[in-house]
């Protein structure tokens, strides 16, 4: 067995969600949102979102044979889904030859929720409509995506994440030529992430610096990368379908802003990361036949500047409303969303709160608990983050690893480690959680030097 292979076997996602359950049963909290996700794994009989990614796989590793790569060393390369939030799609390589590519929740939750979007916009479900949408697109240069309903959905699934390190995305009501549409841009989306992992290993880019999407921080590498995913997911498409060339284009698009989304909304510095993805989106319109390079840009345009506002949790940020989400008519409704609707709106309300306001929430609910809680907060807006982080109970080790920007941080992570560490001994789970939430955030603006409005 290779070493992938071998570094394969921990992730078993039910063994991990388990875990967690076990983990929250501990502290108190709510455990029916991980306990319904436990039971629909086992209803399905295995892993959905594994599965989703070995087939994208078996697809990637097909056509780059047929461009000529030797099958033996892509046999070697081994994939799997990962329900953590250190990476957002990773590549390990290894002595042997062999390579894993980790592919995270969260990537697969926000494709799944940007392609039923455009397959939402693209696709109607009467012949005039489909008429009144081309003339739209053609004549006014709309391009018929609901653009509220997807940025509020945006906003919600990174709060969720962020706050509780679980992928909760909205579904769109679809018809059945609309869902067949949002399953090939999914399918085309998941063959662009997967080939750019396995471009790197076959490029021989070995030189991997740490980074959520473990690009190698060098612009060459991640173009090449991006150019031979590109080749990859097209000439899979000819040869095993599903679709078009458009929706091959359509892929490679939701793969890029995706993973810009990933990176920008949920975590506090990014380490390594890609280039700019309004580059990498310019460079893929123009690789592209004319005819699909216009909606690929037309579309690209309109997703990324939605992308970029829903992503904003900046000091500088726009109110973004999320609770268009509960009221659309067609989103499907969860039926844990009316029991999370005060906690979502509390977490949304203090993330957006300017590092005054949460050391003045911190030093009033810390109090009672002591002196450490309050004077960690006076140390972060004083611009002394190791200090505060140590008032607040975390290691040296730990707080070298969360204030060196070269590494990878996701917010929840951030929040995670705080929330085990406070000196808050004895206090309810929701309260904990209040602190804690307030503490990251703040730390979060210190990290990335917003001190001032």
């Amino acid at each position: 067995m290779s070493a992938a292979a071998i570094a394969r076997l921990p992730y078993d996602r039910r063994r991990v969600m388990t875990e967690y359950l076990d983990v929250l049963r501990s502290r108190g909290e709510d455990t029916q949102l991980v306990e319904s996700a436990i039971a629909a794994w086992d209803e399905h009989g295995g892993d959905p979102i594994d599965e989703n990614c070995r087939f994208a796989a078996q697809a990637v590793a097909a056509a780059l044979a047929e461009l000529g790569y030797d099958r033996a060393v892509l046999d070697r390369l081994e994939i799997c889904s990962v329900a953590r939030q250190a990476i957002s799609a990773a590549g390990q390589a290894y002595g042997d030859g062999s390579a894993l590519i980790r592919i995270s929740d969260a990537l697969f939750a926000f494709a799944h929720l940007y392609s039923s979007h455009l397959a939402y916009a693209r696709v109607k479900e009467s012949a005039l409509a489909s008429l009144r949408a081309v003339f739209r697109r053609n004549m006014r240069d709309e391009s018929g995506l609901d653009e509220v309903l997807l940025t509020a959905s945006l906003r919600f699934s990174a709060l969720h994440q962020r706050v509780l390190g679980g992928a909760m995305t909205p579904v769109l009501a679809l018809g059945e030529s609309q869902q067949a549409e949002a399953d090939r841009y999914l399918t085309h989306c998941l063959r662009f992430v997967v080939a750019h992992e396995y471009g790197h290993v076959l490029l021989g880019h070995s030189a991997v610096a740490a980074g959520v999407a473990s690009c190698s921080g060098d612009p060459r590498w991640e173009t090449e990368a991006d150019e031979l995913a590109l080749r990859t997911v097209v000439h899979a498409q000819r040869g095993h379908g599903p679709g078009t060339a458009l929706h091959a284009g359509f892929g490679a698009l939701l793969a890029i802003v995706v993973v810009h989304f990933a990176e920008r909304a949920l975590y506090v510095h990014r380490g390594s990361t890609h280039p700019p993805a309004a580059e990498r989106q310019e460079r893929l319109v123009r690789s592209l036949p004319p005819h699909v390079a216009l909606l690929v840009r037309q579309y690209g345009e309109t997703l990324m500047a939605l992308t970029d506002r829903a992503a904003d949790f900046t000091l500088r940020a726009r109110a973004v409303p999320w609770q268009p989400v509960l009221e659309h008519p067609r989103v499907v409704r969860h039926a844990l969303w009316d029991d999370y609707r005060d906690d979502i709106t509390r977490y949304a309300e203090i993330q957006s709160g300017a590092p005054d306001r949460l050391a003045s929430a911190l030093r009033a609910l810390g109090t009672r608990h002591g002196t450490a809680v309050p004077a960690g907060a006076e140390s972060m807006l004083s611009g002394r983050p190791r200090n505060g982080l140590r008032l607040w109970g975390l290691a040296d080790p730990r707080i070298e690893e969360i204030t060196d920007p070269a590494l990878p941080l996701s917010f929840w992570a951030l929040l995670e480690d705080i929330r085990e560490s406070l000196p808050v001994v004895g206090s309810a789970p929701a309260e904990v959680m209040e602190l804690a939430l307030h503490a990251a955030t703040l730390t979060q603006h210190v990290l990335m030097k917003e001190t001032r409005r």
